[in-house]
């Protein structure tokens, strides 16, 4: 899903890097990048990695986190022209990620005079705030979560599969997926056992994509 509501805005957003120059900034794996109650200044790109964007939910109680790859973006609030655009958003780095910046006034000034990239970025923001608001830990078994969190995790990191086998960064770790789905370790131990295909080594997390897939499928079956 990051995959397909970003490539339109990573298109438009070439309009934006023809007109200003953007900051470049690096985090490594672990960094925070925003905190909830920090003041957005502006709007980040995502150019390289993989972002956690854990969004809190009404009354504060925290949900699965979002995972964002290239071409989504940190920093909505801005959109939200009557707000004191404070972060709702926790994000961290859970790769090596770099970022593209541009200034509040500049993206409000590219997007008042361009209508096609308003409606772009009015798109995108719908997509990002429906998903964030889909919590499907109430009907999926932890089984099911594990699988569909391995999924966006491989399409974020844009990875290539041989034989539907997929390889996580080594930076992503168990303690990783536990954190990202809120869930103890007990209950993602349980949830791992369910999944035949699930390794861990020193080069990281080994899933198969097939396996992930038809578990999803038939979890989807049961609660239906």
């Amino acid at each position: 899903m990051t995959q397909q509501r970003s490539v339109a805005l990573h298109t438009e957003w070439e309009t934006i890097l023809h007109s200003y120059h953007p900051l470049r900034i690096r985090y490594s794996p672990g960094e925070m990048i925003c905190q909830v109650g920090s003041y957005v200044a502006g709007i980040h790109l995502v150019v390289r990695g993989v972002v956690s964007d854990m969004m809190l939910a009404t009354g504060g109680e925290q949900r699965n986190s979002d995972i964002l790859g290239t071409g989504d973006l940190i920093g909505l609030e801005i959109l939200e022209r009557n707000s004191n655009r404070l972060s709702i958003s926790l994000c961290r780095a859970l790769t090596a990620v770099e970022l593209l910046f541009v200034e509040r006034r500049q993206l409000e000034s590219a997007l008042d005079d361009d209508p096609a990239l308003q409606r772009t970025f009015l798109r995108y923001a719908v997509s990002r705030y429906v998903s964030t608001r889909k919590d499907p830990r109430q009907r999926a078994s932890g089984k099911v979560q594990l699988c569909r969190l391995l999924l966006r995790l491989g399409e974020a990191c844009e990875l290539s599969n041989d034989d539907s086998g997929i390889a996580l960064p080594a930076e992503i770790t168990l303690r990783t997926l536990g954190e990202l789905l809120c869930i103890s370790s007990r209950r993602l131990r349980h949830a791992r056992q369910g999944i035949q295909s699930l390794e861990t080594n020193d080069s990281g997390i080994e899933f198969d994509l097939d396996e992930a897939r038809r578990i999803i499928a038939d979890g989807c079956l049961t609660t239906a």
